[in-house]
């Protein structure tokens, strides 16, 4: 008799339900796997057999056919060493098995060792949630893999540690305890000590204000001046200041470090944002993810955090324009012969530079010591694309030494943080009926539908547009600042004052026109 299991496959973060039958016949003692398993499905077949061996099942002297339906997805990884074994098991003792409720209504998932025991599979949060929308709600997995999915309301997850546990579960009807749900509850104030302290940094009071309406609207950031006038510790400290993630947030990051294997018992799901910093010797294809399996990486890492590359004009070219489009779409698609996937990759784009090779030009304390053209050349590496799509483009001149030694403190991260907090909550009741989070995920339609300018504002962001001549994104860019501005200061409305302050912060005085 055929029996048969289901469990998911996932192409990535899109999950696919996967039935896998078993027949057997009497032609020479043997397992095969049909319908498209990768090279790791395919030695499952070993797996399988020790399993048998050293938890005590006679394996029949019979050839097991185990077809993988449907026949157009491929089946990558060693999660289907459980579902193929339990479905053996079944056809095994078909006229001998308990709770048959479990058998049809449940998702199989866990890679088997030789002596049985289940191990840890990468991916599997994903895969659950997907299955959890296809409506199962029976999930049998591996012991160590269910920190993950406890916090997930409406399922059972049935942990497993040894094959054994499936046998004496359907065949001598020793029912297994699922995992209780863990109630998970979010504080808006889960920060209790800051690593960097805004109010440790002295002055740059106008760069602090700019970082936190940066962090208010997720908006992007680049950084100019000379070494040493506080550029990395600034963003550093920005990433103190974000708001909290919401658990739609928590669970939608978690899936993609699930995929690469970077949750753990301590660290279950991803629930603080974060600061990734880059290094100018990475190449694109760390950045965008590896093509040869599709998989995610730092652009798609840094999903809702903020994604931090020192001296941008040491990256390559080649790097630095491949950035382009996730940062306008807010999303990477990876393609290649045998597969095209995509990935979220929101994130707060912040970036540091020095303005010349020598690091010193319009500094006040130090002469540049490069000539007109070189200074070009070294900011040329930054096309002029690029630089439209950051929102803000600060000057970050170094503080004199009278300042640096004050001991007087400024406002301090947890005070700015909340006031972070209170435009974040702004923006999530605006955007309640929209796919949308924050004032810079706003594209053309939304900017027309929630921005409105009277005709004084109208007119100075005319004014501004034909004297520093800004591109169609930059002007939106500007109107998207300034509704954050608005926000962060309590305004319903937004006005000439909040358009003032954005276009400040474009300044472009440290480049030199490529034209």
């Amino acid at each position: 008799m055929i029996q048969k299991i289901k469990t998911i496959t996932n192409i990535w973060l899109t999950g696919y339900e996967v039935l896998v039958e078993v027949d057997s016949n009497k032609s020479l003692p043997n397992i095969e796997i049909v319908w498209l398993p990768d090279a790791a499905i395919k030695e499952s077949k070993e797996r399988i057999r020790a399993t048998f061996r050293n938890v005590g099942i006679e394996m029949p002297n019979r050839k097991i056919i185990l077809n993988l339906s449907p026949s157009d997805i491929k089946k990558i990884w060693t999660r289907f060493d459980l579902p193929m074994a339990a479905a053996i098991l079944l056809m095994i003792y078909e006229w001998n098995l308990f709770n048959y409720e479990y058998i049809h209504d449940s998702i199989f998932l866990g890679e088997l060792g030789l002596d049985g025991n289940l191990k840890k599979v990468n991916g599997i949060l994903p895969s659950v949630i997907s299955a959890l929308k296809m409506w199962y709600k029976n999930f049998f997995v591996p012991q160590e893999n269910i920190y993950e999915l406890g916090y997930i309301k409406w399922i059972n997850i049935f942990p497993i540690d040894n094959f054994r546990q499936i046998k004496e579960f359907f065949v001598d009807n020793e029912f297994i305890d699922p995992v209780i749900w863990w109630d998970f509850k979010i504080d808006m104030n889960d920060v209790d000590s800051f690593d960097i302290d805004f109010a440790d940094i002295k002055g740059h009071l106008f760069a602090k204000r700019a970082l936190s309406i940066a962090a208010a609207g997720m908006h992007n950031v680049l950084m100019v001046w000379a070494p040493g006038s506080g550029k990395t510790l600034l963003a550093k400290a920005l990433a103190w200041i974000l708001p909290p993630l919401m658990f739609d947030e928590i669970l939608e990051v978690s899936q993609i470090y699930s995929l690469v294997g970077k949750l753990d018992k301590e660290h279950p799901l991803v629930t603080q944002r974060q600061f990734r910093p880059i290094h100018h010797t990475a190449s694109k294809v760390s950045i965008i993810g590896w093509w040869l399996n599709l998989t995610p990486w730092e652009i798609s890492l840094a999903h809702k955090w903020i994604l931090f590359f020192d001296e941008l004009p040491e990256f390559p070219s080649q790097v630095l324009e491949v950035l382009r489009q996730p940062l306008e779409d807010k999303k990477i698609n990876i393609s290649r012969a045998h597969g095209t996937v995509e990935y979220p990759c929101q994130f707060m784009f912040v970036s540091a530079m020095n303005p010349c090779r020598c690091w010193y030009y319009k500094d006040r304390e130090k002469d540049c010591k490069c000539g007109i053209n070189e200074i070009k050349r070294y900011q040329s590496r930054i096309s002029w694309p690029l630089l439209d799509r950051f929102d803000m483009i600060l000057e970050i001149p170094r503080e004199n030494i009278d300042k640096i030694l004050e001991k007087s403190k400024s406002e301090s991260s947890a005070s700015i943080r909340e006031k972070v907090i209170k435009a974040w909550e702004l923006q999530q009741k605006r955007f309640k009926d929209e796919n949308l989070q924050n004032n810079s995920s706003m594209g053309p339609k939304e900017i027309d539908k929630y921005i409105s300018l009277d005709e004084q504002s109208h007119n100075f962001l005319k004014t501004a547009t034909q004297r520093f001549t800004l591109s169609t994104r930059v002007v939106h860019r500007i109107l998207k600042l300034a509704r954050t501005i608005a926000d962060m200061n309590g305004d319903e409305n937004m006005g000439i004052d909040h358009l003032a302050e954005a276009v400040q912060y474009r300044s472009k005085n440290m480049f030199i026109s490529q034209e």
